[in-house]
């Protein structure tokens, strides 16, 4: 199991990376292209408070990352689908922020089926 902190990490890294590569590949720039690599930012702040164990940080980072994958799904237009760099990369972003949260998800309910913490105590 991948601590959080991790997960949050290879996330923010990825749609820091990958927001920046759409954002040199697609001819019409947006300002919509740089919302990945603005929350990729986002949530590496937030990587020292999940390693630290803060529950608001660790749901307010759950909650953005879903809110991302789905605004990163909703921007490739099924109608005119097509297997192009700019939305395979979109479709590459949005799954990694549902994998992220699947992580973040699996890690808390494993600590609850656990009851006394030791998910975390590995890491401290």
């Amino acid at each position: 199991m991948v601590h959080p902190y991790v997960a949050n990490t290879i996330n923010g890294l990825v749609l820091l990376l990958g927001g920046f590569i759409a954002y040199v590949l697609v001819p019409e720039r947006g300002l919509a292209l740089l919302l990945a690599p603005a929350f990729g930012v986002l949530l590496l702040a937030c990587t020292y408070h999940l390693r630290k164990h803060n529950r608001f940080v660790f749901h307010t980072v759950t909650a953005l990352t879903l809110l991302v994958g789905f605004v990163l799904i909703v921007h490739i237009n099924p109608d005119t689908f097509e297997w192009n760099a700019e939305n395979v990369l979109y479709l590459l972003l949005g799954v990694s922020c549902f994998l992220a949260v699947l992580s973040f998800v699996a890690t808390f309910v494993q600590e609850r089926r656990l009851k006394n913490n030791t998910v975390y105590k590995e890491d401290l």
